[in-house]
C-alpha cells in the first residue's frame, strides 16, 4: 500500500511539472503571437507556424549587456531622434533593467529567445511565412521584449 501512495505522489509531481511547462509555453505562444499580430496590415490572416527555444540568458549575463548607463545612452538617442524604434527600445531595456534589478539570483533564466515562424497576408494578398528572433523576459507575465526578422 505504501508504494501505491509514493507511485500515486511521484505521476502527480511529473504530471503538475508537465502541465507547468506546457502552460508556460502556452503564453509564451500567446504573448508573442499578439505582438506580432499587431505588425500585421491583416491581423486577422495571422496563422502560427512554429516556436522554438533558442537560447537562455542569466541575469548575471544580461546585466553585462544592460544596465544603467545603456539606458541613458538610449533615452538620449530617443530624445535626439524620437523615433518609434529608438522608444521601443528604450522601453524595452527599461523594463528589463527594472526586472533584473529586482533579481537576486544570478543564474536565474533572465531572458528567452525564441525562433518564432508565422504564417500571413502580404499587401499583395499572397500568403507569406516569416521567421522571427524573440526575446522575452522571465517575468510573471513572460513579456515580449523584441521581435525582428531572422530570414
Amino acid at each position: 500500500m505504501k508504494n501505491y501512495l509514493i507511485l500515486i505522489l511521484a505521476l502527480i509531481v511529473i504530471t503538475s511539472c508537465k502541465e507547468s511547462k506546457e502552460n508556460k509555453e502556452e503564453i509564451i505562444k500567446e504573448n508573442i503571437s499578439n505582438k506580432i499580430k499587431q505588425n500585421f496590415k491583416d491581423p486577422d490572416s495571422f496563422e502560427f507556424v512554429s516556436m522554438n527555444l533558442k537560447e537562455k540568458e542569466t541575469v548575471k549575463e544580461r546585466k553585462k549587456v544592460n544596465n544603467e548607463k545603456k539606458v541613458e545612452e538610449v533615452k538620449e538617442l530617443y530624445e535626439k531622434l524620437g523615433s518609434k524604434d529608438s522608444k521601443e527600445l528604450l522601453e524595452s531595456m527599461q523594463k528589463e533593467l527594472e526586472f533584473l534589478n529586482k533579481q537576486t539570483d544570478d543564474d536565474k533564466t533572465a531572458v528567452f529567445k525564441y525562433d518564432f515562424v508565422a504564417k500571413g497576408t502580404n499587401s499583395f494578398g499572397g500568403k507569406i511565412q516569416t521567421k522571427y528572433l524573440v526575446r522575452v523576459l522571465n517575468d510573471e507575465n513572460y513579456t515580449v521584449l523584441s521581435f525582428g526578422k531572422n530570414d
